[in-house]
């Protein structure tokens, strides 16, 4: 584990390596959060309730949203299909390590680096903005940051490792992945809580593991799932936790059977 830890720590480091990239990143991330915010703000206009939802209570979900985005979605291991085509692979795979820990590690500090600065982001938009917001529900806090917000990361990283696995295969997973990225701005609840779509499609999406990375966690932290909403939630996520988690060892064993170290 110490071997792990220590690897995180590097990762942190690396992250502020390249200080405008990253305050590049952190700037779209503000205007995209604050389209949102002027976007819903100008939808309410004079309405005070609209979709299901208070003003206030909208806004609330489009601010926590994005904070949990910059937990759950925030990932290093985007880079593991580019280390597989250039064969740094191999530098990984001659060390004591675990290629599921070591991007698992690295992600972690990537989503505490993302964490800290949103939140203190979050309280700088507080300041200019002064946006009246509903507030949450306390109850929930403990189980949200406790079970949901892990399950919900890990079955991010998941899904983002499976996609990286590609690059066994072809050197042209540019195209999936921002497929991906954009399929989670609609179907996970970035842009807007998916109770606003039609019942039917909402139906559809309950089944799918996207839904569960942003909208569920959000709408625990605001008290809008009972207990029953709450465990079936759960349920959900942990099942496709699994079914990723077993996906990823089976493909990850196919592809390391033609890995050829192309580039070393």
């Amino acid at each position: 584990m110490k071997k792990y830890l220590t690897l995180a720590k590097i990762s942190w480091s690396n992250g502020l390596v390249y200080r405008l990239n990253f305050v590049m990143w952190r700037v779209r991330l503000v205007l995209s959060l604050m389209t949102a915010y002027f976007l819903w703000a100008a939808v309410f206009g004079q309405h005070q309730e609209l979709f299901g939802y208070t003003r206030d209570k909208m806004l609330a979900y489009i601010f926590i949203s994005w904070v949990i985005q910059s937990l759950v979605l925030s990932s290093r291991s985007i880079d593991l299909a580019g280390i597989i085509n250039s064969g740094d692979l191999s530098n990984i795979l001659t060390k004591p390590l675990s290629n599921l820990k070591y991007w698992f590690f690295r992600d972690i500090a990537d989503k505490t680096l993302n964490l800290l600065f949103s939140v203190g982001e979050l309280a700088f938009l507080f300041l200019i903005l002064r946006p009246e917001i509903a507030v949450p529900a306390p109850g929930n806090l403990g189980m949200l940051a406790i079970l949901v917000l892990p399950l919900a990361t890990l079955l991010y990283y998941f899904i983002n490792y499976l996609f990286g696995l590609l690059g066994f295969w072809t050197p042209q997973v540019w195209a999936p992945r921002f497929l991906l990225f954009v399929i989670l701005q609609f179907v996970a609840g970035s842009l807007f809580p998916l109770d606003v779509l039609p019942v039917g499609l909402q139906n559809v999406l309950n089944w799918t593991p996207f839904p569960y990375l942003i909208y569920f966690p959000t709408q625990i932290f605001l008290g809008r799932t009972g207990n029953i909403g709450m465990v079936g939630g759960i349920g959900l996520t942990l099942v496709w936790t699994v079914i990723f988690y077993l996906i990823v060892k089976l493909v990850w064993k196919k592809g390391i059977l033609v890995y050829s170290a192309e580039g070393r």
